[in-house]
């Protein structure tokens, strides 16, 4: 599988309907709303990966495994 942040080797991790889980050895574990893959496949939009990875590390110390929804997204521009 795929790190959806990082596009390196993620191991997929079941969870609940509507969500993708996702544990990479760089990005670490995180959840993401569907709507946000489909969003950013469709109009080939790439995360800027070192910044989204902090934003990560940030939301760990409020909880274990961090939700991306499209409003948390950060985007290369």
């Amino acid at each position: 599988m795929t790190c959806l942040i990082c596009a390196g080797h993620a191991e997929s991790v079941e969870c609940v309907a509507g969500w993708e889980e996702r544990h990479c050895s760089q990005c670490g574990s995180y959840r993401m709303s569907q709507t946000l893959v489909l969003v950013m496949m469709e109009e080939g939009q790439i995360f800027d990966t070192p910044r989204m990875r902090e934003w990560l590390t940030t939301r760990r110390g409020c909880v274990s495994i961090p939700s991306i929804e499209p409003h948390h997204a950060i985007l290369v521009t």
